[in-house]
């Protein structure tokens, strides 16, 4: 189990570790260059084919990854972010898909989802 962690400060990446190393789940920071390497990759499940070159890409606002989370999990998760008062407002969960997506591409369909959600409630 473990969460990734883009563009979020390394205060948030140490008290969210705290938060949720008792539950057994690993927390880790992607680095910017690693922006582009496949999520499957960032995580050991699969080996790099093709990569794209470090584009120093950085996020408008912090993304966070979870991997490997029971349902249970993921409200654990959810609850330690909001019991600690950190905001980071595009999480998502890995799938068969996601795997082969590198960050950009996720934060890309998180900016489109939000951006869907907020025009179909007008």
């Amino acid at each position: 189990m473990q969460v990734l962690l883009f563009q979020v400060p390394p205060k948030t990446e140490k008290q969210l570790t705290q938060r949720l190393k008792p539950h057994g789940i690993s927390v880790r920071t992607v680095s910017r260059e690693a922006y582009t390497t496949p999520i499957g990759v960032l995580l050991g499940l699969r080996k790099a084919q093709h990569v794209l070159p470090p584009l120093g890409f950085t996020f408008a606002e912090p993304m966070l990854l979870m991997h490997g989370l029971s349902d249970r999990m993921i409200d654990t998760v959810l609850a330690e972010l909001r019991a600690a008062n950190m905001r980071i407002d595009l999480k998502a969960i890995t799938t068969p898909t996601n795997l082969a997506w590198n960050a950009m591409q996720i934060y890309a369909e998180l900016q489109k989802e939000r951006e869907a959600f907020f025009a179909n409630r007008k």
